[in-house]
């Protein structure tokens, strides 16, 4: 799979897919739908990337309707047995690249439905228990509905959206990116909005007459690269102590092989517990386990391309990309912001296996002591096999998502893209021989260079 998507082969890789769709099984619906969309969106068949994101959008929809808690198996096996419903970015994303389809089809009313979705699912996460979650906007979603509302003349709700991009991205973990503080910077002080400019303290960086995207009434090309890989999720392995009603404490090793300290508040006892502890009597508070269990922990992949270099008709302009989100970034601040939910998920999970274990082997009762060994030892090493991270992933998602803007004349024109590496030096490219445009209109064009 990473092979014939890396060589572009996104039609071969579907089909395998389809050929092997047992292989997500029943709890990674919402993973093979996302994969399926992205791979025909890639090969350029936007009506098939629909069908299967919307899909996708379905499975998450009712994945979110149903309770958490009705998952209890999880609390006693491991996360794999709940249904995947896809970490934050990948919830945004899926809506992103439902819209991307529809802008590449010039259906901007739908694609600005699928940005006002990417809000609704913002506002479900601050409507939740998840608000200590880092993630809880997107600078590139933000900056996407800025310029399809430009295609339909909603300057006011354009200007808005632009405003919580810069918002957006000085909260993430990647900064502003040059082209949108200007893009935002001369919009409202052409537009006469001073309070917003104060509020995010823009200053530009380069001249007007240098800002993509500020002078483009005449018609224009805004073309969105997909560079790179995503990264994967392994296991890392915590070893610690559990004191019930106290703390957690211990060490894991992260992906660089360097030793990660962590100390936190235990779950709260249950009320039984504290009434026992009122009554002076004897109670599990203080009892101490220790903990060998499994997290998920986020592998950057190594990536050939890094950036997009743009000829308009043989050289007359030049432009090159700006990186509007990292999806490293992305899964690395999700995995740093769940990893208290997760270490105590797994740490309640594996304390209720041993208890389980104890009490199973406090029956044994065979005929002799090497039955009662051998039995013990198997259910030892069946709790062990039981302790697993969730490392499911979109893996076929981008590492970069690239945008540059060419303001062109009502014309056809050769639109040239090459992919370019750390170098500088051209490792893809793409050619688009008649792109019309027309008075006004703006067209996207697409480009993945998953190397």
């Amino acid at each position: 799979m990473s092979q014939a998507t890396s060589q572009g082969l996104f039609l071969k890789a579907a089909a395998d897919i389809k050929k092997n769709e047992t292989l997500y099984g029943s709890n990674d619906r919402l993973l093979y739908f996302m994969d399926q969309g992205l791979l025909f969106h890639y090969a350029g068949d936007y009506q098939s990337s629909l069908e299967n994101l919307e899909k996708a959008e379905d499975v998450a929809a009712e994945l979110y309707a149903r309770s958490v808690t009705n998952e209890a198996a999880s609390l006693l096996i491991n996360d794999l047995v709940r249904p995947y419903r896809g970490r934050r970015h990948e919830r945004v994303l899926l809506h992103q690249f439902i819209a991307f389809n529809y802008m590449a089809n010039n259906q901007y009313d739908e694609a600005l439905v699928e940005t006002r979705k990417v809000q609704l699912v913002f506002d479900a996460f601050s409507s939740d228990s998840e608000l200590a979650h880092k993630y809880q906007d997107d600078g590139m979603s933000h900056y996407i509905s800025s310029i399809v509302y430009e295609t339909q003349q909603e300057t006011d709700n354009s200007l808005i959206s632009i405003f919580k991009s810069v918002s957006a991205y000085q909260k993430s973990p990647l900064k502003v990116p040059d082209a949108v503080n200007n893009l935002a910077y001369y919009r409202f002080k052409r537009n006469g909005r001073e309070e917003d400019l104060r509020l995010l303290n823009l200053a530009p960086t380069t001249s007007q007459d240098e800002v993509e995207g500020l002078n483009s009434k005449d018609g224009e090309i805004i073309f969105i690269g997909y560079a790179g890989k995503s990264p994967v999720i392994k296991e890392a392995i915590f070893s610690g102590t559990y004191v019930v009603g106290g703390f957690i404490s211990g060490t894991y090793h992260k992906a660089g092989g360097e030793p990660v300290r962590i100390i936190l508040p235990a779950p709260p006892l249950p009320t039984s517990e504290l009434e026992k502890l009122e009554n002076k009597e004897k109670t599990k508070a203080g009892t101490t386990f220790h903990l060998k269990l499994a997290l998920p922990e986020a592998v950057r992949r190594p990536s050939e391309t890094k950036s997009f270099r743009i000829l308009l008709d043989s050289g007359q302009q030049e432009h090159n990309s700006m990186v509007l989100t990292d999806t490293d970034l992305l899964i690395e601040q999700d995995i740093d912001s769940n990893r208290t939910l997760d270490l105590t998920r797994a740490a309640i999970r594996v304390v209720l296996r041993m208890l389980t274990t104890q009490y199973t082997k406090a029956q044994l009762e065979e005929e002799t002591p090497l039955e009662n060994i051998l039995i013990s030892t198997g259910i030892d090493l069946l709790t062990d096999q039981l302790e697993r991270a969730d490392t499911r992933l979109c893996f076929i998602l981008p590492k970069t998502i690239q945008l540059a803007r060419i303001p062109v004349k009502p014309a056809k024109h050769r639109i040239e893209v090459f992919a370019l590496n750390s170098s500088g030096n051209v490792i893809g490219k793409k050619v688009w021989e008649n792109v019309i445009v027309r008075q006004g209109e703006k067209k996207f064009l697409f480009y993945p260079s998953l190397m």
